[in-house]
């Protein structure tokens, strides 16, 4: 058990990662962290080589999961 590496993670990415709406994540983020500035959150998260899977067009990709099954209840 001596050779555990307890990795601290960071606030900041846990909230954005934890976010649905990642955009008003953002605005949120950079106003409660950055004092409201998008431009130094946008340069925090490149820094820290946050996940950004972007697509040809530069927005980020948004692939949805399709459920296995419909859960149904029988009464």
């Amino acid at each position: 058990m001596d050779n555990i590496i307890y990795l601290k993670r960071d606030p900041i990415l846990i909230e954005l990662d934890n976010s649905v709406d990642k955009k008003s994540a953002k605005k949120m983020i950079a106003f409660k962290y950055f004092n409201n500035d998008l431009n130094l959150l946008n340069n925090y998260l490149d820094n820290n080589n946050h996940d950004k899977k972007q697509n040809h067009t530069g927005k980020l990709d948004k692939k949805l999961i399709e459920p296995l099954s419909q859960l149904e209840f029988s009464f």
